[in-house]
């Protein structure tokens, strides 16, 4: 069982001047049971899927892996956004640092990771340079199949990988929609292992479908755990989702813009991003579910403790009063080393101290200068980072975000601002019924050389 807790005590009246009162925590929880009541019935009606895939099997994943275990020395991952996010997410917190620098032997047989995400020509290149066709397996991941980076990146390799192997079927595993698509269409003509991606489990909501599952099991992790992890907070645990979501819920409400995801680990430095993606493409929408115009929206910032504190801290604490922090504690960080004293005696402080106490010391003093300041905070603690423990995360945060946005009635499961922009780079690329697009672009992409200096 999990050791996570969600501590409120830096968002509340007794702690904090604008802080909720026992009166409106009552209430902004019944606001949240509104959105989750609403969660309830999507997935009951089968719309949304996310929360069911716990109750998967994993035998078919876990199978795989077996087989193809000790047979490839890279495994390069194609995909973007929630078809990358939530694997370098897992790779970040329970891989050891340095992984890929680990021989095959000190690898235990599982291959190093390369995730091709953007399609910068510098980076496809590394991973190719670095890499040798007949000791690699591609991973190539796009539920719509026509992800135009995840196509490229993909026609890249896989000329590679023809012009170095027999058989370069061998050598790549699909994961898309199981109907419709380019690549489910071409992995069926050219019998390439596929798995899929459930229709109602959009990209940010699917790190426990084959998008996560299927890399997170060839490198060894246990997924069964990340399974449990995240049905275990389903189970037993969805009054912490209540509790988040009302937090986020009147501070929206009283007109706070930016919600900070600060972890005091660097091992969730990934997370944090994956946490980004989440909450930025589910609740910045210009339209509610009635077609009112609202352009709803909070914007997520990731820090990283310590880090940050010696760069956006001072903007935390002293700039304007607009942001809503989440902490993550560690209480026990893996391989903690204790400090020597090799100086001047003035550091005689830190001797016999650890670098996972340092860490912990300068949260609770960041959030205690940030109450000083009146500045909002939450905080999820947590014993250990481990796969059951990220599974638990992941699904908390999978819980919280669409409370909040069913609450405030938008979609968070759509969208629509994104498909602008990528209707335009069709049009330039030339893909065919995107013409007049390009049209549109020659006729708003105009700028005067005056005002280029």
């Amino acid at each position: 069982m999990h050791n996570i807790k969600v501590d409120i005590n830096f968002a509340v009246k007794s702690s904090l001047k604008s802080g909720l009162d026992s009166i409106e925590i009552d209430e902004y929880k019944d606001k949240a049971n509104i959105g989750y009541q609403k969660l309830l019935k999507l997935v009951d009606k089968g719309d949304i899927g996310f929360p069911k895939l716990v109750d998967q099997a994993l035998d078919n994943i876990t199978a795989y892996a077996k087989k193809k275990l000790g047979k490839f020395n890279d495994l390069v991952v194609v995909g973007i956004g929630g078809s990358s996010l939530g694997l370098e997410a897992i790779v970040n917190a329970l891989l050891p640092h340095g992984y890929n620098s680990l021989t095959f032997s000190e690898r235990g047989g599982f291959p190093r990771i390369w995730i091709a995400d953007n399609v910068d020509p510098y980076k496809i290149q590394w991973i190719m340079k670095n890499c040798q066709p007949s000791d690699t397996l591609v991973c190539v991941i796009s539920k719509s199949g026509g992800t135009v980076e995840t196509v490229s990146n993909f026609n890249i390799l896989y000329k590679w990988l023809s012009e170095e192997v027999e058989k370069p079927k061998d050598h790549i595993i699909v994961i898309t929609d199981p109907e419709k698509g380019l690549l489910r269409k071409w992995s069926e003509e050219n019998e390439i292992d596929t798995f899929f991606v459930p229709k109602n489990v959009g990209g940010r909501f699917s790190v426990f479908s084959p998008v996560g599952l299927v890399p997170a099991s060839l490198l060894g992790l246990e997924i069964d755990k990340m399974i449990e992890g995240a049905k275990d907070f389903i189970a037993t645990n969805l009054q912490q989702a209540l509790v988040l979501s009302a937090i986020y819920i009147f501070y929206i409400e009283k007109g706070y813009k930016i919600n900070v995801l600060m972890p005091y680990t660097s091992r969730l430095s990934k997370f944090a991003d994956w946490y980004c993606q989440l909450w930025a493409e589910s609740l910045g929408k210009r339209y509610d579910k009635d077609g009112k115009e609202i352009f709803f929206g909070t914007t997520p910032l990731k820090s990283v403790g310590a880090i940050d504190q010696h760069s956006l801290l001072q903007l935390f604490k002293e700039g304007p009063d607009d942001k809503v922090f989440t902490f993550i504690e560690v209480l026990n960080h893996d391989a903690d080393k204790k400090i020597v004293s090799v100086m001047d005696e003035e550091v005689d402080y830190l001797k016999g101290k650890s670098l996972g106490e340092l860490l912990n010391y300068e949260l609770y003093a960041t959030e205690l200068a940030l109450k000083n300041a009146n500045r909002p905070s939450v905080k999820i603690v947590t014993d250990i980072i481990d796969e059951y423990r990220l599974g638990y995360l992941m699904m908390l945060f999978m819980y919280v975000v669409p409370i909040v946005g069913l609450y405030f009635n938008i979609n968070p499961f759509d969208q629509p601002g994104v498909e602008e922009g990528k209707n335009y780079a069709y049009g330039l690329l030339g893909l065919r019924g995107f013409e007049d697009y390009i049209k549109k672009f020659e006729q708003g992409y105009l700028k005067l050389d005056e005002y280029i200096i």
